[in-house]
């Protein structure tokens, strides 16, 4: 018999954890599995093939949301809760009274204070620690958060990686010469997008391409050199497009879980240059498939190199493919589908 499997996410809109839920019914095994899922508002989407939905509205969200959580709970054997801000808590409680099995991921460090954390968004640990202590299977995402993230949390000992859907973003197009820069990625404080247009003015015969939306966008598109262009947000398909121009992808935060567009400019054969501060020697190993620097002058002088090195970035392009392909959903679901058929 199929075991039953209730995503709790929006499939049809743009999210990180939309975007990963809809990969996973998409290449769960349906010989194993029977995957049903949720579709917010009259947005549309096509159809995936043996999943099922339940309608969330916009305009009635919160009563519709909490029926739709509870209609998923009681139709399966097994509920993945990703976002953990519109999953009505009634539904953990639901779920624990009919003896259903339940598994989320932590995607960032919920204890690091230095930004607005988990604990901030729960108003206070007590409260963070009460939702979650109904949920016995915790994955963090990488090693770096199982072993840093807990603040009275028990997380899980190994991760439970979430991947990249590589055909959507495989140009099979390996990069030679540094021309374009690009960071993905909202424009705000944490972000560090200065140092960003600190490196445009060093690097004028480079264009830094800079796409995303954030508080500090206006501020920072009047200061910013006439190399450093701003493509606003953009969709799917226009990054994919737009990767094909882009030679290597930078993100200078140093708070992080695993971020998606590693792995999606990744599959684009770009590597990347990211600080150390959130773990990302795990999976980047530097000089082979992109770049991990501990400050602002290293991230310069590993710009000098790649440009006095044409081969460095070459030999990092394709090491950034094989990244992607270690990572493709395809391959990794494997590893998603022996943790549900193990959990607690």
């Amino acid at each position: 018999m199929k075991k039953k499997i209730f995503l709790g996410a929006y499939i049809n809109h743009i999210n990180a954890q939309n975007i990963n839920c809809r990969s996973i019914a998409t290449h769960l095994d349906k010989n194993k599995y029977s995957v049903k899922t949720l579709l917010l508002g009259n947005k549309s989407i096509e159809d995936l093939k043996e999943v099922s939905y339940i309608n969330v509205s916009q305009s009635v969200f919160r009563l519709s949301n909490t029926f739709a959580f509870l209609r998923g709970v009681l139709w399966a054997d097994i509920c993945y809760f990703p976002k953990h801000h519109s999953t009505p808590k009634i539904a953990l409680i639901f779920a624990k009274i009919f003896n259903k099995k339940i598994f989320t991921t932590i995607e960032g460090n919920m204890c690091d204070r230095s930004i607005k954390s988990m604990i901030d968004s729960f108003n206070g640990i007590d409260n963070m620690v009460s939702y979650f202590r109904f949920i016995p299977n915790i994955f963090g995402i990488t090693k770096h958060l199982c072993s840093r993230s807990n603040c009275g949390v028990r997380i899980e000992k190994n991760p439970l990686y979430l991947g990249v859907e590589q055909s959507l973003f495989n140009n099979s197009n390996l990069k030679y010469k540094l021309n374009n820069i690009v960071f993905v990625g909202s424009i705000v404080e944490r972000k560090r997008v200065h140092e960003i247009l600190e490196l445009a003015e060093n690097f004028d015969n480079i264009i830094f391409n800079i796409i995303g939306d954030g508080d500090l966008r206006i501020s920072f598109e009047n200061i910013a050199s006439e190399n450093v262009v701003f493509h606003g947000t953009l969709t799917h398909d226009e990054l994919s497009t737009l990767f094909k121009d882009m030679d290597l992808n930078i993100l200078l935060s140093k708070s992080e879980g695993f971020p998606k567009v590693i792995l999606e400019a990744a599959a684009s054969g770009i590597p990347s240059i990211v600080y150390c501060d959130y773990g990302a020697s795990e999976w980047i190993a530097t000089n082979k498939n992109g770049f991990v620097v501990t400050s602002f002058n290293d991230v310069t002088n590993k710009i000098n190199q790649i440009i006095n090195n044409p081969n460095l970035l070459q030999n990092n392009s394709e090491g950034a493919l094989d990244l992607a392909k270690k990572f493709d959903w395809k391959n990794l679901i494997r590893n998603w589908e022996y943790e549900i058929d193990n959990l607690r």
